[in-house]
Order: C-alpha cells, then sequence, then structure tokens
C-alpha cells in the first residue's frame, strides 16, 4: 500500500529507493537522497537539449551553466521537488516526434502522462508534429504503430497496480482528484491573479463568481485557451501550408517549436488559478535549448530571475532578513512573466515569418 498521491512513474521510484534502503529507518534516514532521481533526468534532459541544439554547445558547457544556475537546479536540489523529471520526458518526446520518430515519441508521452497529469499541456504542440510527421509519410503503419505502441505501454504500467491496495482505482483517484485538490486562486505563482485579486491569494478560492456569472476559475482557463490559440496559431498554420502545398520546404523550425512549448506551458502557469509556483519548469527547458541553440539568452536570464525569486519566496532558504521586498512582490514577478510572454509571443511570430508560404 502507499499513501502517497504520486502517479505510477514516481511510484516505481520511490519503490526502488525503498528496495535500495532496505528498511524504513533507512528511507528516513536518507530520504534526502530521493532527489538523485530527479537529478538524474535534469541531466538526461540536458543531454537532449546538447542533442536537438546539433551539439552547438559542449555538453559540460549546458549541464554546468544550467546546474549551476540557481534557478534551475532550486526545484531539484534545494527543495526536492519532482518537476525535472516531468520536464525531461515532455522534451524528449517532443525531440523524437520533431526526428519523425513517432512511436517511441509516443512511448516518451505516455510515461510523461504516467508522471504528471500536467504533461498533456504539451498535447497540442506534439499533436500538431505529429500530424506534419503523418502527412509526411502517409504509411498506416505510421499512425497505428504509435497508437498500439502507446496502449501496451499504459498497460505495462498498470499491470502491477491491478492487485493491491493502491490499485488502478487509486490512480483514476488520483488523476481526476488533481484537478480540484487544491482551490486557492493562487499557490503562489507569480501570476496575474495578484494584479487582479487583492490579499493573500493562497486563501483565496477561486469558486467565487468573480465577472460576468462566471467564477476566476472559469476566466483563467478561457484566458487560457484563447491565448494559447494565438500562440499555437503559427504552428498550426506551417503544418495547414505544408499539406495543402505539398511543399516541403515548408518547415516547422526547432526554435518556432521550442518557444510555443514554453509559451504554452507559460500560458497555462500565468492565466489558470489552482497553480502551484512551480508549474512553469518545463518551459524552463525549452528556453534553455533555445538560448543556447540561437545564442539569445535574454528569456533564459529572465525566466531564471523571476523563478528564483519565486521559489525562494516560496521556500526561504537562504533566510533572508526581509522577504517584504518588491522583488519578491508577486505582482513584480507576474510583471517578469508578462514580459516574457510577450518576448516568446515576438519570437515566435518572427519565426514564423521566416518560413516560406508557397
Amino acid at each position: 500500500g502507499s499513501d502517497t498521491d504520486y502517479m505510477p512513474i514516481y511510484q516505481y521510484f520511490l519503490w526502488l529507493f525503498g528496495k535500495i534502503a532496505g528498511s524504513d529507518k533507512a528511507i528516513i534516514d536518507n530520504i534526502q537522497y530521493l532527489r538523485c532521481f530527479t537529478l538524474f533526468f535534469d541531466f538526461l534532459g540536458l543531454w537532449y537539449v546538447y542533442k536537438w541544439i546539433d551539439k552547438k554547445s559542449d555538453y559540460f558547457i549546458v549541464l554546468i551553466i544550467c546546474i549551476l544556475n540557481i534557478a534551475y537546479s532550486y526545484d531539484t536540489l534545494i527543495w526536492g521537488q519532482v518537476d525535472g523529471i516531468l520536464s525531461a520526458l515532455v522534451f524528449i518526446s517532443l525531440f523524437h516526434v520533431c526526428k519523425g520518430k513517432n512511436t517511441l515519441s509516443a512511448i516518451w508521452l505516455v510515461l510523461a502522462f504516467n508522471f504528471k497529469i500536467q504533461s498533456i499541456i504539451i498535447l497540442p504542440v506534439w499533436g500538431l508534429l505529429f500530424l506534419n510527421n503523418i502527412l509526411s509519410n502517409k504509411s498506416r503503419k505510421n499512425i497505428v504503430l504509435p497508437i498500439f505502441a502507446a496502449i501496451v505501454m499504459q498497460i505495462i504500467l498498470l499491470i502491477p497496480f491491478s492487485r493491491g491496495e493502491f490499485g488502478v482505482h487509486k490512480i483514476g483517484h488520483i488523476l481526476f482528484g488533481s484537478f480540484s485538490a487544491f482551490q486557492s486562486i493562487s499557490i503562489k505563482a507569480a501570476n496575474m491573479w495578484h494584479w487582479l485579486v487583492p490579499g493573500n491569494l493562497l486563501y483565496a478560492y477561486d469558486s467565487k463568481v468573480w465577472i460576468a456569472g462566471l467564477t476566476y476559475k472559469q476566466v483563467g482557463l478561457a484566458l487560457f485557451f484563447i491565448t494559447s490559440f494565438f500562440a499555437l496559431l503559427p504552428m498550426t498554420i506551417l503544418v495547414f501550408k505544408r499539406w495543402k502545398a505539398g511543399n516541403k520546404n515548408i518547415l516547422v523550425s526547432r526554435e518556432l517549436i521550442w518557444l510555443t512549448s514554453a509559451m504554452v506551458y507559460l500560458l497555462f502557469y500565468f492565466f489558470n488559478t489552482e497553480i502551484h509556483e512551480r508549474y512553469c519548469q518545463p518551459a524552463f527547458i525549452f528556453i534553455t535549448a533555445y538560448a543556447f541553440f540561437s545564442g539569445d539568452f535574454i528569456t533564459y536570464i529572465l525566466f531564471s530571475i523571476m523563478y528564483f525569486l519565486t521559489l525562494e519566496y516560496s521556500m526561504q532558504h537562504l533566510r533572508l532578513a526581509n522577504y517584504d521586498i518588491f522583488i519578491f512582490d508577486f505582482r513584480f514577478l507576474s510583471a517578469i512573466n508578462a514580459l516574457i510572454i510577450v518576448l516568446l509571443a515576438r519570437k515566435i511570430y518572427r519565426y514564423y515569418k521566416l518560413v516560406p508560404l508557397t
């Protein structure tokens, strides 16, 4: 049995950690080493960054810069959270679908979904790339095989949970319960709600009717879907134009993929209610890939500042004398996030315009 509310993949890690530790006392005494699993995925994710940027920067340079960047490693090394695993799984899935490996990509996406429900945010980007591959190579195998592989992988992951206290029903409860586990407007996330609702948003419930008969949550979801539509529009047009014109020169560039992926996660973070401070972490790895490939580190630096200050305010690991100064004010941090979103939008449409559409 297990009292944890983790999805299957992390349950496997917990089981393995328990086997290695050998006893309940050893588990408690060595619990800090559990973050080694996440650190491994941080390393793995950055290895795929290195591969996807065509090895323009040495792997150890990418690794050292990112791990020494306290904003990048804070979540894993200081807080001991597991968002780095989700980031790596989502990134690797997109890497493979971008390379035309639909089946391998589908397997990684299933792994991501079985780690955290937030993986579904990347589904529209992944779906467009998957569709692009199908339209380029119209064989049935390219459609059937990935679906079959995804189903088989899902069944394999669930087999150990078919018996015992922590059964498939518990996973279903975790899955659907996660949508309403926290009903605060913001759980220390640097998002727009700090501009609109006064006071401590951790204790402000989002079920209240706010405007035009809609709750905070419904408004947030609507804004997320509307802005995501415009973020995904350039990629959607390119895939459609490539199919309609039959022009293989109409390519979705890797920069556009990274920027769109980062944007979708940031929009999710910025507009929705019930968001934890850590839920924008997957955006970081895509911003990292873009920075090292393009040499444009402005967004990377701004995101690092915003993310570090947000996490440090939550954890207060540095034990600073005063956390009431403006750099830790969520209205200020939300403004940085809004600036990052504007910069990403400009870059997305710039890369879209570089593609010949005829």
